[in-house]
């Protein structure tokens, strides 16, 4: 969001204000979505800035979510690239590759379980709304459209997640 604030303002002030809209945003209606999907706040911002990250196409925010809420409820790592991107500190890279996934890191999901430490992004509210109202599906994997259009195929499988994923290969080899 924006806020109008005065050059004048000492930190104390602006921390102070940063908390009531805070505190405006997780009202009892999000704090509740929060509790039904047994994540904390702070591991609902964790997840939405992998969530952000991954696409700023806002219709697939509770589509990306469900896939990884899936995941961590299966026990499986998030492999998440954005996760990898942050971990080396090269936001350069365009194209996460078998040597990036390697980068020893708490913030590499493709090596550690569960949520990174903390965010890897300031997720938006539409991001964290996006988590909050996960869709309920079975997906368990997703890749860019090779269409590039900024979407994402959905799998349920990894059969199926392979076919996309090697759509997606020839597209960004033609």
């Amino acid at each position: 969001d924006s806020y109008q604030m005065y050059w004048t303002l000492s930190p104390k002030d602006f921390m102070n204000r940063m908390k009531v809209e805070y505190d405006k945003f997780w009202n009892n209606e999000r704090e509740q979505k929060a509790n039904d999907i047994e994540l904390t706040k702070k591991e609902v911002s964790i997840l939405a800035s992998i969530v952000y990250s991954e696409s700023k196409y806002v219709p697939e925010y509770n589509n990306i979510a469900s896939v990884y809420l899936n995941r961590l409820k299966k026990g499986w790592r998030l492999c998440a690239d954005p996760t990898v991107i942050f971990a080396t500190g090269d936001f350069t890279i365009t194209r996460v590759l078998r040597r990036h996934l390697a980068t020893p890191s708490p913030y590499n999901t493709y090596l550690n379980e569960g949520l990174p430490p903390g965010p890897i992004a300031i997720p938006t509210k539409e991001a964290i709304d996006g988590v909050l109202n996960a869709a309920q599906t079975e997906y368990m994997y997703f890749c860019a459209n090779p269409k590039f259009n900024g979407t994402h195929r959905f799998a349920k499988t990894g059969a199926e997640h392979q076919r996309n994923a090697n759509d997606y290969r020839r597209a960004l080899d033609s």
